[in-house]
C-alpha cells in the first residue's frame, strides 16, 4: 500500500492537515482538498487509489463526486460528523467513519476496502 495516492475531501483545515501528515507518514501520498470543485481538479488525470470524503463541505455536500467515484470505480468512504442516516440512498451502504477518528481506524479501513495490506 506504500505510494498509494490517498484524495483526502475536508473542509476543516485542522483534520485535513492532521490526516495528511498522518497518512504520509504511514506511506501514503495524501494530498487534500477543501471543497469538491478542488477535489475534481486533483483527480483529474491522477491515479488515486482511494478517497476520503466529508459529507458537509460548508454549504455543499460530496455526495454528487462520491456518485462519480462509484462511477469511475475509485474507492472512498466517508469521514464525517453524521452517521449513514445523513446520506442520499444510492449512497446507502457506503463505508463511513464518525469523526472524531483514530488514525489507525483510517488505515484499517484503507485496508479493508482496498484488501491491500497496511504499511
Amino acid at each position: 500500500m506504500t505510494g498509494m495516492r490517498v484524495l483526502i475531501v475536508e473542509d476543516d483545515p485542522l483534520i485535513a492537515m492532521d490526516l495528511e501528515d498522518e497518512l504520509s507518514d504511514r506511506g501514503f501520498v495524501a494530498v487534500c482538498a477543501t471543497s469538491v470543485a478542488r477535489a475534481r481538479a486533483l483527480m483529474d488525470g491522477s491515479s488515486t487509489g482511494l478517497a476520503i470524503l466529508d459529507m458537509h463541505l460548508g454549504s455543499d455536500t460530496s455526495f454528487a463526486f462520491a456518485t462519480d467515484l462509484m462511477e469511475q470505480g475509485v474507492p472512498f468512504f466517508f469521514l464525517s460528523g453524521n452517521d449513514a442516516s445523513a446520506l442520499p440512498p444510492h449512497l446507502a451502504g457506503c463505508h463511513i467513519l464518525t469523526k472524531p477518528v483514530r488514525t489507525a481506524d483510517v488505515v484499517k479501513l484503507i485496508e479493508i476496502i482496498t484488501g491491500a495490506p497496511g504499511s
